[in-house]
């Protein structure tokens, strides 16, 4: 017997789907807010999320990733690194989807943040900084680990704030959905 698609969970998707396409599409245009916009794409996946449609969420990451990177190339991997999949990762911990202990989960999110730090800096040489125009004079190793720590820091800062973030989705999607199937 086959099994009837709800179109509930695929409006849910495509909205969320359409709104982080056009952030990354925009971050593409805007480079001066590009953070900003990578950042309202993960909240554009949170939307499937709110309702704990993970599956819809995954394609919904998947076609952002395939037509954001039709129109922004290489530009689309910082959400791909961590925007996308972390979310859903971050959200599936948060809702016991996958058990794990709290210690764990930032053991694991902290070692993806160096391996997202990695492929940023070194592979695709998004980051550039040049610290001779403060009058900073570090060598490469310790001008990567002093980034690096200042990237771990501020990656579990938006961790906090994904997950607070969420919360509040979560409330207006259930405001918005209220009386209906």
């Amino acid at each position: 017997m086959k099994k009837r698609i709800n179109g509930n969970k695929l409006a849910f998707a495509g909205i969320g789907a359409a709104i982080s396409l056009g952030a990354i599409i925009a971050s593409f245009y805007i480079s001066q807010i590009s953070l900003s916009l990578n950042v309202f794409a993960a909240f554009g996946l949170m939307i499937p999320l709110a309702k704990e449609y993970y599956r819809e969420s995954v394609l919904a990451y998947v076609a952002v990733c395939l037509l954001g990177g039709i129109f922004a190339n290489i530009h689309i991997i910082p959400f791909v690194m961590i925007g996308g999949a972390y979310t859903i990762f971050t959200v599936a911990i948060y809702n016991k989807k996958i058990k794990l202990p709290l210690w764990l989960s930032y053991i694991i999110k902290i070692g993806y943040s160096f391996l997202a730090f990695f492929i940023l800096y070194y592979v695709t040489q998004i980051f550039f900084i040049d610290l001779s125009k403060i009058g900073l004079v570090l060598s490469g190793i310790s001008l990567y680990f002093t980034l690096n720590s200042i990237f771990v820091v501020l990656f579990v800062i938006y961790d906090i704030l994904l997950i607070y973030v969420y919360k509040l989705i979560v409330q207006l999607v259930e405001r918005i959905t209220r009386g209906r199937s």
